[in-house]
């Protein structure tokens, strides 16, 4: 099924380069001191922790639904790297995949 016709692979490929665009914006215009400083406050401890919490878990959905285990390693890095438009690009580029798996 072409891209622009599958709605859950569209919708993927929109939160992916919005998310894409939100990582660049903050890399382009951040100020890491600042934010460095803003994780004393509890509440910015809680949200990181979240964060990643999230990517671990999204890498064991790509490590266990992966064919080639081997495979997985590098996109597991890149998701606790550049964060969730890595696992964006990997369910794009999987859900058809998946799809027939999950049948």
């Amino acid at each position: 099924m072409p891209l622009f016709q599958d709605i859950p692979r569209l919708i993927t490929l929109i939160f992916s380069i919005v998310m894409l665009l939100i990582v660049g914006y903050g890399f382009a215009s951040g100020n890491l001191d600042a934010f460095l400083t803003a994780l004393r406050e509890p509440w910015n401890q809680v949200t990181l922790a979240d964060l990643y919490i999230s990517f671990w878990l999204m890498s064991v959905v790509m490590f266990v639904l992966s064919k080639n285990k081997w495979a997985s390693l590098p996109w597991i890095v890149a998701i606790n790297v550049i964060g969730s438009p890595v696992f964006g690009l990997w369910l794009l580029l999987n859900l058809p995949r998946l799809r027939k798996r999950m049948g």
